[in-house]
């Protein structure tokens, strides 16, 4: 056994402390660290919880001006719409055994929807001399529902030369007629145009209230829930709608954009000769998606209840999926005579807004 001398003790000694020290050293600085991060992290988030929520009037406001910004750029794209209902037993829309599973609701996978009946129609949406064209288009059982990545569902059709000169042919005859009563100056309605809701005059037409803030989509989103202004007297069948629905408005905090409005009917309700028509409980929710700088689109509208807008008929569970938005050119006729615009330079500015 080595014996050390008493030095070589005390050398070694002095070591293990001056280790011990840094030792020390070391873990305080870290624990510093720890405690510094989590203030920051209070404080960041501090900070964000005390920003306060924008003036709910002047909020609305600018949400009014932006929305009707993007329905007049709606004009400059060309899109697809897919729309698709199941028609369910009257027991499975409104009882218990098969809610769906949206809207705050779960249901079990295993559930039996009872589909009685099952529709689905493809649109092409352009706007042709201000008139909006719903171009209807074949149904082919071959395809399968695909994203394009950005969250869109659509389906990619094929359509041989004889169908799409048909669908011309009947698109010509309606967008005639359309130009006729524009000139008498009686409303532009077509049968096969999917359900359109105008979220600007929504907007006008309602009060709101609770504002809070929610990010969604990685996006600062102002939610308000709503309900119809009893000072307000509707002055269309599309407004005698929007009397009896009240539910919740997503606002884009930076765009002003309506990101989403979901609700419920509170009442039931009939208008237009029962041509628009609603049961009470019926429940819809629009999704809008940013397709440009401070033009918000529309990309989902879901619905499950009971209800009828002009052609269109919901029993169950109905769903329209918009996508594959892309600017466009046209000259009289969606084909020939419809191109895909150019992309634009990325130093071309934005569009303008509208305040």
């Amino acid at each position: 056994m080595a014996i050390l001398e008493a030095s070589q003790v005390g050398s070694i000694a002095d070591q293990a402390a001056s280790t011990i020290a840094v030792m020390k050293s070391v873990w305080q600085a870290g624990v510093d660290l720890i405690l510094l991060s989590t203030v920051v992290m209070v404080a960041s988030a501090q900070a964000l919880t005390e920003v306060p929520v924008p003036e709910v009037a002047a909020l609305v406001q600018q949400a009014i001006l932006q929305q009707r910004f993007a329905e007049t750029k709606e004009q400059d794209y060309v899109f697809r719409e897919d729309l698709n209902s199941n028609t369910l037993r009257k027991e499975c829309t409104w009882g218990q055994m098969c809610q769906p599973p949206f809207g705050g609701r779960k249901v079990n996978s295993s559930t039996n929807y009872q589909v009685l009946k099952y529709t689905t129609r493809h649109f092409e949406v352009f706007w042709l001399d201000g008139i909006r064209v719903a171009r209807v288009l074949p149904e082919d059982k071959s395809n399968q529902y695909g994203t394009t990545g950005r969250g869109e569902w659509t389906r990619d059709i094929p359509t041989s030369e004889s169908e799409l000169a048909i669908e011309n042919q009947r698109v010509d005859s309606e967008i005639a007629e359309a130009r006729a009563l524009r000139a008498r100056g009686k409303t532009i309605i077509s049968p096969d145009d999917p359900p359109q809701i105008s979220l600007s005059r929504m907007l006008e037409l309602c009060v709101f209230s609770t504002p809070r803030r929610e990010a969604i989509g990685g996006r600062s989103t102002i939610l308000l829930d709503f309900a119809w202004n009893p000072s307000r007297t509707p002055s269309n069948a599309n407004e005698t709608l929007l009397k009896y629905f009240s539910g919740t408005v997503g606002i884009d905090e930076q765009d002003h954009g309506v990101e989403h409005v979901e609700g419920k009917f509170v009442a039931d309700v009939k208008s237009d000769g029962g041509m628009i028509e609603a049961r009470k409980g019926t429940w819809v929710k629009i999704q809008n998606k940013r397709v440009d700088t401070g033009v918000w689109l529309l990309l989902h509208l879901r619905a499950w209840g009971q209800a009828r807008y002009s052609a269109f008929e919901l029993d169950g569970d109905g769903n329209l999926s918009a996508g594959a938005y892309r600017k466009f050119q046209t000259t009289t006729r969606i084909l020939p005579g419809l191109a895909e615009e150019p992309k634009k330079s990325p130093t071309q500015p934005a569009p303008q807004l509208p305040y």
